[in-house]
C-alpha cells in the first residue's frame, strides 16, 4: 500500500478554483475550507450552522444555510454556486453525524408496538452524498453555466469504518456506503469526466466526538487540519480516481488502487478472473449488439 507524504506543492492546483463543501462550518470540513482559501480557492460551504464570524470575513468565501437530507436545499446550493462562478470545479461531501442507533433497540409506541429506527445517521451520511454527488455530476456537466462538458472532482468522507469491523450500527452502515459509492459511481463519473475519491480518517477531534472522549484519546487522535491535506492533495491531483486515503494520527496511506490495496488483495481472495465488473460490460455489449441488429 501507498504511504503519503503530503507537501504545500502538492496542493497548488487549487488556487482561483471552485470548490462546494457540505458541513463546512465545523470539523474536517471547516479546517478543509480554510485550507483551500488559504490555497487560494474560492469556496462555498453549506451547513445547517453559520461558519464562526471571523471565518465569514474572507471575501472568497461564501455560505449557504443547508440540509443535505433536503433535495430542494442542497440543490438551490448548487444553483447559487453556479450562478455565483458560473462553474464548480470541486465537491467534498462531508455532512455527517454521529450514531444514532444500532437498529436493535427496542422502543415501544403508546400502543406497545415496535416504532421504526430513527434514520438521522442513515439521511445525513447516505442519502447527503447520493444527493450531493447528483448533484455535482449535473452542474460539473450539463447545468455548468460556463465550464466546458465535464472535468471535475468529487471527494466523499468515508471512514477507518468503511471497511473494517465498528459496533456503531447506522454509522458504519453509512460509511460501508460511502466505500460502495466509489464502487458504484466511479466508472460511470469517470466516463463523464468527473473523478471520483474518499477520505477515510480514523479517529478525528471534531464534533462528532465529545471533548472527554477526545482528551482521553490524548496524542492517539488526529486534528481535522491534518484530514483536510488529505481532501485538498485528491481534489488538487487529477491523477487521483478511485482513491480511498485512510489518516491516522496524521498519517496517509492510499488504499483502495494501490498495490497491496483493497482492489488487490480482493482479487487476489476470490480467485475469480471474471470479476462482477467485467461481466456488467460484456452484459452492455450484447445489449448494445441486440439493439443494433
Amino acid at each position: 500500500m501507498a504511504d503519503i507524504t503530503i507537501t504545500d506543492d502538492m496542493l497548488k492546483g487549487l488556487e482561483d478554483k471552485v470548490i462546494l463543501i457540505t458541513g463546512g462550518s465545523s470539523g474536517i470540513g471547516r479546517a478543509t475550507a480554510q485550507l483551500c482559501l488559504n490555497l487560494g480557492a474560492n469556496v462555498v460551504i453549506g451547513d445547517i450552522n453559520p461558519p464562526s464570524p471571523e471565518f465569514e470575513k474572507n471575501d472568497k468565501l461564501k455560505f449557504m444555510e443547508v440540509n443535505v437530507t433536503e433535495w430542494e436545499s442542497l440543490r438551490n446550493m448548487f444553483v447559487q454556486a453556479n450562478e455565483w462562478f458560473g462553474r464548480i470545479d470541486h465537491v467534498f461531501a462531508n455532512a455527517g453525524v454521529a450514531p444514532t442507533t444500532d437498529f436493535l433497540d427496542v422502543t415501544l409506541n403508546e400502543a406497545g408496538q415496535l416504532e421504526p429506527p430513527n434514520l438521522r445517521t442513515i439521511n445525513i451520511n447516505m442519502l447527503g452524498p447520493i444527493y450531493t454527488t447528483r448533484l455535482a455530476s449535473a452542474y460539473m456537466t450539463t447545468l455548468a453555466k460556463e465550464r466546458p462538458i465535464g472535468k471535475g472532482s468529487i471527494v466523499l468522507t468515508a471512514s477507518a469504518s468503511s471497511f473494517q469491523n465498528f459496533s456503531s450500527g447506522d454509522y458504519t452502515i453509512t460509511k460501508h456506503g460511502v466505500l460502495g459509492m466509489i464502487r458504484g459511481l466511479g466508472g460511470l463519473l469517470l466516463a463523464k469526466n468527473i473523478r471520483l475519491n474518499a477520505v477515510a480518517p480514523s479517529w478525528t477531534a471534531t464534533g462528532i466526538l465529545p471533548p472527554a472522549y477526545i482528551a482521553a484519546m490524548g496524542p492517539s487522535i488526529q486534528t481535522p487540519e491534518a484530514v483536510a491535506q488529505s481532501v485538498a492533495l485528491l481534489l488538487a491531483e487529477d491523477q487521483r480516481h478511485g482513491d480511498v486515503i485512510y489518516s491516522w494520527e496524521g498519517n496517509f496511506r492510499e488504499i483502495n488502487n494501490a498495490k497491496g490495496g483493497l482492489l488487490e488483495t480482493t482479487a487476489k481472495l476470490l480467485g475469480n478472473s471474471d470479476n462482477e465488473e467485467s461481466v456488467v460490460q460484456k452484459l452492455k455489449d450484447v445489449k448494445e449488439e441486440v439493439a443494433s441488429s
